[in-house]
């Protein structure tokens, strides 16, 4: 006989009780931010006023003690190369309490030109002149590393002006006025600025160049005219500028600043690249030709003084 099993249904076990459990709450949507256009355009102002911010201090902590200006003033006569008759460098200063300088280099201080060994500084100038930004210029790159060689130094940017446009400023400016000659129009200044057949010779032709650069900056600065005259070297195929316009932006607004609010070239100490003149045979034209030989221990103490 077939005995069943008596088959039981399982007890039902109670849920384990969890310490300090909470009831089930119902699961809340998430929130969606939403942004007005108001909000948008505000978190956008805010990030752009960071960033402005950030950018203007990591300028300034980038402004270098000073900002040399290389100028090249150069005798270009129609398509023929010109050489640098006139080569200085205005050394501009952020603080207040280190002074500016303008030194001369006179045009025939004998250096090494690199692929054209030893010249006259005022001949780099007319060497490998590339001419394809359409200017009717000479080699300023090649003139600046020369310099930078020859002074150990670095050259922040460069300006260039022919004869023709060097009268052509003056003349826009209505003249400049200067102590050594008095009232000058752009022919007059020009003349000036050429001759070095004169009672004083070459160091007295640099000194009334110089003079006559800080006064033509004075007149551009009185007379709100720097648009005007940066349009004119900007557009001119006889002059140009060139340089890193933001790190000059950030270093003239910090001078500024530091200045109270103005920025002025007067009283800026003036000196020439210190040597003597010598006749040295020159192969290539088979004569002696006149040098101006620098003296390397006052170069050097030159540049620690007045340009670094």
């Amino acid at each position: 006989m077939r005995v069943e099993a008596n088959h039981v249904a399982p007890a039902s076990v109670p849920p384990t009780k969890t310490r300090n459990a909470r009831p089930d709450k119902p699961v809340k949507p998430k929130r969606r931010i939403k942004l007005s256009f108001f909000g948008v355009t505000r978190l956008l102002f805010t990030l752009v006023v960071i960033t402005g911010i950030l950018y203007a201090v990591y300028r300034i902590g980038s402004v270098p003690k000073r900002y040399n200006i290389l100028v090249i003033g150069s005798d270009q006569r129609s398509d023929e190369p010109g050489r640098s008759d006139v080569l200085m460098v205005v050394s501009l200063t952020k603080s207040p309490k280190v002074p500016q300088s303008i030194v001369t280099i006179p045009r025939d201080t004998r250096v090494e030109v690199p692929g054209f060994g030893k010249q006259k500084i005022a001949h780099a100038y007319a060497f490998d002149v590339d001419r394809s930004d359409g200017k009717n210029l000479g080699n300023k790159d090649l003139t600046k590393r020369v310099v930078e060689n020859l002074l150990n130094m670095y050259v922040d940017a460069t300006v260039e002006i022919t004869f023709a446009s060097f009268q052509q400023i003056i003349d826009k400016l209505g003249g400049v006025t200067t102590e050594a000659n008095g009232q000058l129009n752009g022919e007059e200044a020009l003349k000036i600025v050429r001759d070095r057949f004169r009672e004083g010779g070459d160091f007295a032709r640099t000194a009334d160049q110089r003079e006559i650069l800080v006064q033509t900056v004075q007149t551009i600065k009185s007379k709100n005219a720097l648009s005007g005259v940066y349009d004119f070297v900007k557009n001119s195929s006889e002059s140009r500028i060139t340089m890193n316009t933001p790190s000059f932006a950030a270093f003239f607004a910090y001078a500024v600043v530091r200045r109270g609010g103005s920025f002025s070239l007067e009283n800026m100490h003036t000196d020439v690249v210190p040597g003597s003149g010598k006749m040295i045979y020159t192969p290539e034209f088979g004569k002696e030709l006149y040098y101006w030989v620098p003296d390397a221990a006052g170069m050097k103490k030159l540049v620690h003084d007045w340009l670094s």
